[in-house]
């Protein structure tokens, strides 16, 4: 049992409103279980066996970043594809590194992720992992008790991808299946499977039918990548006549459960299909603008009630993970390209990074707001900093645009602390020292 005592509490409310007040919150067997105001004066000796996590009204207290588009296993190639377009990029650097993972490896790179997104307040991630050794990521989430929905990369249909990247139709939706019978609600609820289908160019129409199927009936996510440069969606129009998320729906391979990631070229047909369909987009600011792809116009997708949130895409083409600078940054995109200030305000973008990215893993009713019987995915700013000046009279503009990991001093997920007082927790520590030891395999 844990009381974060004397804190400004900082979070959304489905108004589109933050609430932001000082106050107190008991954390119980992994759940919020009551908040005070600070009017409520609290008696911390009726509370027995609780741990007094101390504020000081100097730090904010609010619920946790969900990035709903990450690749935790391409963290090991970060600085090593730099200024190249999407398909080359892909072709000569990403799928070569991924065919290249043994389980070790794989070990390593999503522990490196982990720490990086953890220590900068992340509590809960959409993943799309690689082709082989998916089972390795779910076994490390469980472990370590993070907040984890992924699932295996599908590509089936690849003949300039490395060997190990090519899979078969039937043995790609297998593994699927099989990963989803193993891990899906697992750990307490804290881990889900997405179907991953790669993109358009790396996938069979059979592929994508048969996972829209398996998501219909067992509602499962697909998470995945489109309209994300140019030169792919050139590519598609020469092949099909029709931009990438037209054909996806011409196909019938889009539901309500589809997570796409980029959406930076849309016309008005796949703009009104998005809306038909009610599916969610992710923006990656960084990410888009390092492979050239451009400016996802995300400021109208939300004026047009479309759900959508916000990831740092992989290390190799960010090189960041940290959610505080796609948060800025993509405040400050849409500000400065449609020349008006007022747009993409700093609470909308934290919307995007809690509420919404709770919406679209469809746990709203459990994360993405620090509200009594939600689970506790909460993190601990330090605002005492020059960067931070002045937070109590705009938490959310001091959130967005000053701070940063250096902030951080404190994740919690479920109600343990996965990093406390800018330590790892042992588990963290243990799984590290495993995948570092080659004797380990």
């Amino acid at each position: 049992m844990y009381l974060f005592n004397n804190f400004h509490i900082f979070t959304p409310k489905e108004s589109g409103e933050f609430d932001f007040f000082k106050g107190s919150v008991l954390v119980e067997n992994g759940k919020i279980k009551q908040i005070f105001k600070e009017k409520n004066k609290i008696d911390i000796t009726l509370f027995s066996k609780v741990e007094l996590i101390e504020g000081h009204f100097k730090k904010i207290l609010m619920p946790g970043f969900i990035q709903t588009h990450i690749h935790l296993c391409q963290t090991s190639h970060r600085n090593l594809a730099e200024d190249m377009p999407l398909i080359d990029w892909l072709k000569k650097e990403i799928w070569p590194y991924e065919a290249s993972l043994d389980k070790r490896k794989m070990g390593k790179t999503v522990i490196l992720a982990l720490k990086e997104i953890i220590a900068g307040g992340t509590t809960a991630v959409l993943d799309m992992g690689t082709v082989a050794h998916q089972k390795i990521v779910f076994e490390i989430m469980e472990i370590v008790k993070f907040r984890y929905t992924g699932g295996k990369a599908m590509m089936d249909q690849v003949d300039d991808a490395p060997q190990a990247l090519r899979e078969s139709t039937a043995k790609s939706i297998q593994e699927s299946w099989d990963l989803k019978e193993e891990f899906h609600k697992k750990n307490n609820g804290l881990i889900h499977y997405a179907f991953a289908p790669r993109f358009l160019l790396s996938c069979s129409n059979s592929l994508l039918q048969e996972v829209k199927k398996l998501s219909d009936e067992y509602e499962i996510l697909i998470h995945t990548h489109g309209a994300e440069h140019k030169e792919e969606i050139e590519y598609i129009k020469t092949q099909t006549g029709m931009g990438n998320i037209e054909y996806l729906n011409h196909i019938k391979a889009l539901n309500k459960f589809s997570v796409i990631a980029h959406m930076v070229h849309l016309d008005k047909v796949e703009e009104q299909i998005v809306k038909n369909t009610n599916l969610s987009v992710v923006h990656c600011p960084t990410a888009n603008l390092k492979l050239g792809s451009g400016i996802a116009p995300i400021s109208k997708y939300i004026d047009e009630n479309i759900t959508v949130g916000i990831g740092a895409d992989g290390a190799p083409c960010n090189n960041s993970l940290s959610m505080f600078f796609e948060m800025k940054l993509a405040s400050l995109l849409q500000k400065g390209i449609n020349h008006k200030p007022e747009l993409m305000s700093a609470n909308n973008v934290l919307r995007m990074a809690t509420l919404n990215g709770a919406k679209i893993l469809r746990q709203e009713h459990k994360i993405g707001k620090i509200e009594e019987n939600f689970d506790a995915d909460l993190i601990v700013l330090n605002m005492d900093s020059p960067q931070t000046l002045n937070y109590e009279s705009n938490p959310g503009a001091a959130i967005v645009y000053g701070a940063d990991a250096r902030n951080v001093e404190s994740t919690m997920v479920q109600g343990h602390f996965l990093y406390k007082n800018k330590e790892f927790s042992k588990e963290i520590i243990d799984i590290e020292k495993f995948f570092n030891d080659e004797s380990s395999f």
